[in-house]
């Protein structure tokens, strides 16, 4: 998983998107992510509440454009934005559904860009 040294950096990011699915279906597909929620709903219009959540969402690409790094990855930071954009818009097309599958579709998909880099 993310975090641990030594690990495949595209490998621990599809089990994170597996983990993501099997959350989102624990979760009765009903919010599993409420930043985007609040940014989807609000933050466009609140001035007060658009600086937060995109706060919240630079820091967790900082963290994990920081795992990227570690590992060696080229362009962490845009490999880490691209991620975490691929899980919310999952995450948004798996609650809509009401399926896992988006998720693990992403999955895919966020190896492959996390291979891809670590070949750079």
């Amino acid at each position: 998983m993310f975090g641990q040294p030594g690990g495949d950096p595209a490998e621990a990011t599809r089990e994170a998107f597996r983990g993501a699915a099997l959350t989102l279906e624990a979760l009765d597909f009903a919010d599993p992510c409420p930043i985007a929620t609040v940014a989807l709903e609000v933050a466009g219009t609140h001035e007060g509440l658009r600086p937060a959540t995109a706060e919240v969402f630079a820091s967790w690409i900082e963290a994990l454009a920081g795992y990227y790094a570690s590992c060696g990855l080229s362009a962490p930071r845009s490999t880490a934005s691209s991620v975490i954009a691929l899980l919310e818009g999952a995450f948004m097309l798996g609650r809509a559904g009401r399926s896992p599958e988006p998720v693990l579709t992403a999955a895919t998909a966020a190896a492959a860009i996390v291979a891809a880099a670590a070949r750079a």
